[in-house]
């Protein structure tokens, strides 16, 4: 197994609680965007919903909001931690879709564990006025970041 691979286990068996295990996945996607070769060069400024200076109650699916360098568009980004073998499906973005669908969002991404999404899904967002792009495992797998410094070993080091 790989470092990504390893960590994801490690949040699966020993996160206290399904909210712990996201809460953690979402900081190691807002350090992957801000580290990963392509993404880092993308935005200037990644947050997590709370952190975001427009952030009005509840994300409702949104995760983390990222600021692209070039245009300042703002991104709104969810992380979905989904068993890889199952297909994303719609009800598990669909208030994602719906609260990140109006501005000031130029475009959506969906940063998920698994690289495939169920038809109803791949029609629903064709048809959305702001666009969704995704990024799913294998791209994170093959990514330029160091996966091992964010291990449990290197966080407890501190």
């Amino acid at each position: 197994m790989t470092a990504l691979e390893d960590l994801l286990d490690d949040y699966l068996l020993r996160s206290e609680s399904e909210t712990d295990r996201d809460e953690k996945f979402e900081e190691l996607m807002k350090a992957f965007l801000r580290s990963d070769a392509e993404w880092a060069g993308a935005f200037d400024t990644v947050w997590s919903w709370d952190e975001w200076p427009g952030h009005e109650g509840p994300g409702n699916g949104i995760s983390l909001v990222a600021r692209e360098q070039d245009t300042e568009n703002l991104v709104a980004v969810q992380c979905a931690f989904h068993d890889p073998a199952r297909p994303l499906s719609r009800p598990d973005v669909a208030a994602f879709l719906a609260a990140s669908n109006k501005a000031p969002f130029t475009t959506r991404l969906v940063v998920a564990t698994t690289d495939t999404w169920d038809k109803e899904l791949e029609d629903l967002i064709q048809d959305e006025k702001i666009p969704v792009n995704r990024i799913g495992l294998t791209r994170m797998l093959d990514s330029s970041v160091d996966w091992a410094r964010f291990g449990p070993a290197a966080v407890a080091a501190g």
